[in-house]
């Protein structure tokens, strides 16, 4: 099946009117402001905003393990109102994703328990996950004896032998090394183009989100609200140089960036009112 956006009679992925507010005693935190947008099947879609601008709260919305204060999530037409089949999250805290008393191959497992395929099934598709992700080998290793690339793998390869249609990922790279990321960047984009599946990536790295996706999101600060939308015309397959310095790939992250920038100076230039939050 080729990449990109599917070409189905509705989104795969609905978020309309997203708002969370987070209130404690006297606190009151407004972390979304208004999100409405769609993913569609096997659409890749990157939301970048600055750090602390409310992605990993909207990414719990969408996963149904937090509740919006307003609006709603669809996925394929049915609210999402705890956490749905066909929806997998990936962490940026791999460590405290992966269960460390678990082999490489049982983490891989735990997301095939509870289902109906027959042990030599699950067994099967999470060799194949594993094989997908380089892991190949490590099996019977324990998450602690890797690195935190290869940790990152385990998370991705419990994802695919899931097989969810949706593939939510929280900065899933910010806390590697340049190589390290750069690598799982490109794996993640050739499981991508022979898998099907939709991916929901929010980072705060600008260059990341422009070589990965179909199309941007950039959302303003805390609370955040869709500043700006930006389609992807960068060919495939990517490459981290040939991509990196195509002139159309500055473009793209020159206008995200100064998006950013303006909606951070004019928040830091506005006046605090009475109804500012903390």
């Amino acid at each position: 099946m080729p990449a990109g956006p599917g070409r189905g009679d509705g989104p795969l992925l609905e978020v309309q009117g997203l708002h969370k507010v987070f209130e404690t005693g006297e606190r009151r935190t407004e972390a979304i402001g208004s999100l409405t947008f769609r993913v569609a099947e096997r659409e890749f879609l990157a939301i970048v905003g600055p750090s602390g601008c409310g992605k990993t709260t909207l990414l719990r919305c969408v996963a149904g393990l937090s509740r919006p204060t307003s609006g709603r999530v669809l996925l394929r037409g049915r609210p999402v109102e705890e956490p749905p089949p066909g929806l997998m999250l990936v962490f940026q805290d791999y460590g405290r994703a992966l269960c460390p008393w678990r082999t490489i191959l049982g983490n891989v497992l735990l997301a095939l328990e509870g289902g109906r395929l027959p042990r030599e099934a699950r067994q099967a598709r999470a060799l194949e996950a594993l094989r997908l992700v380089g892991l190949n080998g490590f099996q019977g290793h324990y998450p602690w004896e890797l690195s935190g690339g290869m940790q990152q793998r385990l998370q991705i390869a419990r994802a695919l032998a899931y097989r969810a249609e949706i593939l939510l990922m929280d900065e899933p790279f910010g806390s590697l090394d340049a190589l390290t990321r750069a690598e799982l960047e490109d794996q993640l984009l050739a499981i991508r183009a022979s898998h099907p599946g939709a991916i929901l990536f929010v980072t705060h790295d600008i260059e990341e989100a422009v070589y990965l996706a179909d199309r941007v999101l950039v959302v303003s600060p805390r609370p955040a609200e869709i500043v700006a939308e930006l389609p992807i015309g960068l060919p495939r397959p990517r490459h981290q140089i040939r991509t990196r310095t195509d002139p159309r790939f500055v473009e793209y992250r020159t206008a995200i960036l100064t998006r950013i920038w303006t909606q951070s100076e004019a928040r830091h230039a506005a006046p605090l009112g009475d109804g500012a939050t903390t």
